[in-house]
Order: structure tokens, then sequence, then C-alpha cells
């Protein structure tokens, strides 16, 4: 591992090993001395002049999700309506687990969370992992509801909808809300944070 110290609080770090690269990305969010450490890949655009991160890596979970949507491509396809698909949990990918179907996601930080997705004719919930600071009024990372700077825009956004179908089994395609609602329930718990603990993850 190479650390190269970078000026506003900032480094860059290269790995030869894969496996810690990903852990390093997806494992988070990290703290140290009770403060976050946001971890992102490198990107020609990145600036250390940059207020904020513009993108994090961030575990998501689709609870009770169908059986029949256990496939790579699928689930590859849905995290990409969420943001851009990193990789699969490894028992989500092997099918050894069907209570929810898991994947790191790269999210974007200047949008609002998605908090479920309408996929074969119904609203499928998304929940995150370990996210600090969610603002339930705009659905942003890094304020509290509280501290929110302004109230959640008002009229449709416009909708993402995933061309084709995602298997022969669906109805329609996947969409996004175009005007959700947040809450708590958007986060994973703390009791299947503690389920999850000690689980191998592979590409």
């Amino acid at each position: 591992m190479e650390v190269l110290d970078l000026d506003s609080d900032c480094f860059l770090v290269k790995l030869d090993n894969e496996q810690d690269y990903f852990r390093a990305l997806t494992d988070g969010p990290w703290v140290i001395f009770d403060h976050y450490l946001v971890v992102q890949q490198w990107s020609p655009d990145f600036s250390t002049s940059d207020p904020l991160p513009k993108t994090m890596i961030v575990w998501v979970q689709f609870p009770a999700l169908k059986v029949h949507f256990y496939h790579k491509e699928v689930l590859t396809a849905l995290g990409n309506l969420i943001g851009r698909t990193i990789k699969l949990d490894y028992h989500t990918l092997t099918q050894q687990r069907a209570k929810f179907a898991r994947l790191a996601v790269e999210v974007d930080l200047s949008k609002h969370l998605v908090p479920r997705i309408f996929l074969d004719g119904r609203w499928q919930k998304v929940e995150y992992e370990n996210l600090p600071l969610v603002c339930f009024e705009c659905g942003r990372i890094g304020h509290m509801k509280a501290l929110c700077p302004s109230l959640r825009p008002k009229g449709s956004a416009g909708e993402i909808v995933l061309a084709g179908s995602l298997s022969p089994t669906m109805t329609r395609p996947a969409e996004v809300e175009s005007n959700p609602g947040f809450g708590p329930w958007m986060l994973v718990t703390k009791k299947k944070l503690a389920e999850l603990k000690g689980q191998p993850q592979k590409r």
C-alpha cells in the first residue's frame, strides 16, 4: 500500500491487492476518532478544492426481493437505477440468502437517495447500510432534517426508466419514483447489520 498526502486533509492510497481495494471501498463508512472518512475511487475529475466529495459507495439492500430477480445482470441493472453498481454481495450472488439482495452502489451525493423503485407491478423498498446524517426531508446525505437548507422541491423531477425487460417474468420495466417520500425505514437497522457481521464478501 502506498499513501500520498494531499492538501485539504485528503490522501491518495494505492493498493496492489484487489481484495483490499474493494474492502476499502465497500466495507465502510470508516470512522476515525469519531469522524467519517469518505473513501471513493480516484477519478481524473477529482480536486482537493471541492468542498465535499461528489460520490460515495454504500451497501444497499432490496428486502423481500422476488427470488427470480436473483441474477447478476438483473441486480446490476437495479443497482444502476440507484447509482452505479460496484459489486454484489457474495451470498446474494450465489443465492445462499433470499431474505434480501445486497449490493454495493456508488451514489451521487448531489442527488437524493432512491427510497424505492417500481418493479414488476409493485414498489420495492431500498434500504441503506451505515449511512451518516441522512435528511428525511430532502433525502440527501450530510445533514439532518432539522438543518435541511431547503424543502424538497415540489412537482415531478422526471422518471428514470430501465429500457427493456429485466427478465422474462417481468410485466414492465423498473422505475425510480419521481416524487418519493423519505423516512427512517430507508436505513438498515442495527439488528440486520449484526446479522451480516463476519460474512465474507467477494466480487
